[in-house]
C-alpha cells in the first residue's frame, strides 16, 4: 500500500449538525435584481455560484458555503421576486 492513501471521491461525509439552506437569485434582463438567502434579501452583497462537472451547484454568500451536494437548494429565477 502506498502512503498516503486517498479516499474514494465517490463518497463523502456530510458535516454533522449542518442545516440545509436555500439561495434564490432573481434576474431581470440578465441583471441581478435580488438575492435571497433562506427567504431574506441579502442584495446587494458579494456572492458567487459555481456549476460543477458532476452536475452539482455550489455557492458562497455572506461567508456561508452552500452546495446542492449537501442538500442545499440554489435556484436562479427570471423575473421579479
Amino acid at each position: 500500500m502506498d502512503w498516503p492513501t486517498r479516499g474514494s471521491t465517490d463518497t463523502f461525509a456530510v458535516p454533522a449538525g449542518r442545516d440545509d439552506h436555500r439561495l434564490d437569485v432573481y434576474l431581470v434582463g440578465g441583471e441581478v435584481v435580488d438575492v435571497r438567502l433562506d427567504g431574506q434579501t441579502v442584495w446587494p452583497t458579494w456572492f458567487k455560484i459555481e456549476w460543477k462537472g458532476t452536475g452539482d451547484v455550489s455557492a458562497k454568500v455572506r461567508g456561508l458555503r452552500l452546495s446542492s451536494r449537501y442538500g442545499d437548494v440554489i435556484a436562479i429565477h427570471e423575473g421579479q421576486p
